[in-house]
């Protein structure tokens, strides 16, 4: 659905992007991730037509978002991460204002307003000044901005910053049931676990430059290193052994006496060789699990060139 082609961005000497390519599938959700600099807020302005490439081209079902920003516009929600500056505006003044921006009709815009207010529970804040709204109800109404046109497609610039646990649990979960609703989503955060449960793929950028783009499976599961976590119901010396005979390195726990971990390169069917020799050694086994490699790691993985 959305195609980056060698897009490159310089201001100056100083290159933001440099020959970003890839392909964005219909109803995915993207993480955008990378540290301070290396090209997110960029590259998303880039595709909302907020600035323009220097070079290369992004396309929105073979679209230009150069050749024709206001098609672009009319598909795309941005949700930016400074909420704006119409504090003394009520929650429906402030959708009303940007309802009217976008082309809404008179007579369909107050039912719409009510929607989106009602859609990220904010339907008893409607008189309330923007102003007098927590951190978390202002993101919520900026999302609701977003929607106000129906986008196909969501770019969202650090959307959970700022917010506390639960307001970070009802904008993930909103999230969530935008997605089931089929919009492709893009979304910039510094909080990977928050991604972990909300993307089907990363993009992840150092400084300007692509590093990975793939489904978050597929990154997660790219690692040089397993880990399978055993807790048995005794003490035990046969472990290590029988590890080491499937070449994997066993480590007890000094704090948890009955939990090892086991680290090695092996795979899925590995796994099951070494539960069985397990098992054949009469090792009491409570527990048996290998452990998914997580985002932080990963991000680490990759943005170090470790694999």
């Amino acid at each position: 659905m959305i195609e980056f082609v060698n897009v490159r961005k310089t201001y100056g000497d100083f290159v933001a992007l440099e020959g970003l390519t890839c392909s964005i599938p219909r109803g995915a959700t993207v993480g955008l991730i990378g540290p301070n600099g290396a090209g997110k807020t960029t590259t998303m302005r880039i595709l909302t037509t907020l600035t323009k490439a220097t070079s290369g081209e992004i396309t929105v079902d073979g679209t230009s978002v150069t050749h024709a920003p206001e098609h672009i516009r009319r598909r795309i929600g941005f949700m930016p991460d400074v909420f704006g500056v119409y504090e003394a505006m009520t929650a429906f003044e402030y959708l009303d204002f940007y309802a009217r921006c976008n082309g809404v009709s008179p007579a369909t815009r107050p039912s719409l307003i009510d929607d989106m207010l009602g859609l990220v529970d904010l339907a008893h804040k409607k008189d309330a000044l923007v102003m007098s709204l927590s951190r978390g109800m202002a993101q919520r109404l900026s999302l609701a901005r977003a929607l106000l046109h129906d986008p196909e497609i969501l770019v969202l610039d650090e959307p959970a910053s700022g917010l506390d646990p639960r307001a970070r649990v009802e904008l993930r979960a909103l999230l969530n049931e935008l997605r089931n609703q089929g919009k492709t989503i893009l979304i910039s955060s510094h909080i990977l676990s928050d991604l972990a449960d909300l993307c089907t793929h990363l993009l992840i950028l150092e400084r300007g430059t692509l590093v990975a783009f793939d489904t978050l499976d597929n990154l997660l599961n790219r690692q040089t290193q397993r880990r399978i976590v055993i807790h048995t119901l005794a003490p035990t010396t046969e472990l290590a052994a029988v590890a080491q005979r499937h070449a994997y390195t066993c480590i007890s726990d000094d704090e948890q006496p009955l939990r090892y971990v086991l680290t090695g390169s092996g795979d899925d069917a590995t796994h099951a060789h070494l539960l069985t020799a397990c098992i054949h050694a009469g090792i009491p086994i409570h527990s048996f699990a290998s452990e998914r490699n997580s985002l932080e790691r990963t991000f680490l993985q990759v943005t170090e060139g470790v694999i």
